[in-house]
């Protein structure tokens, strides 16, 4: 009776370490000491060196662009004091909005 008793918990012992070495999916080569294969996140790959474009010495001087948009400025304000012009086709109303204003009850 005792060694029946000592059998069955040295097969739950073996099952649940058998359980715990499965579960473990690297624990063979961890404990063999062998290397697992990854993809190498540390490589550094080289590129081409940078190249000027073919059109690096024009280059626009200092102030140039300054006294462009002063230019631009100066017409937008013209352009703003004109004087709206109203046209005479605005004010009147098309036939059929009278047509409806007519209907409306007032």
């Amino acid at each position: 009776m005792l060694r029946e008793v000592f059998l069955k918990k040295i097969n739950i012992f073996i099952l649940l370490v058998s359980f715990f070495i499965v579960s473990c999916g690297n624990a063979g080569k961890i404990l063999r000491n062998e290397k697992i294969t990854t993809t190498d996140e540390f490589l550094v790959k080289k590129k081409k060196p940078l190249i000027l474009p073919p059109d690096a010495d024009k280059i626009p001087k200092p102030d140039s662009l300054s006294k462009s948009s002063t230019v631009e400025e100066g017409v937008f304000k013209e352009i703003l004091k004109k004087p709206i012009e109203n046209n005479a086709n605005t004010n009147k109303s098309s036939s059929t909005e009278q047509s409806i204003l007519k209907r409306l009850p007032k």
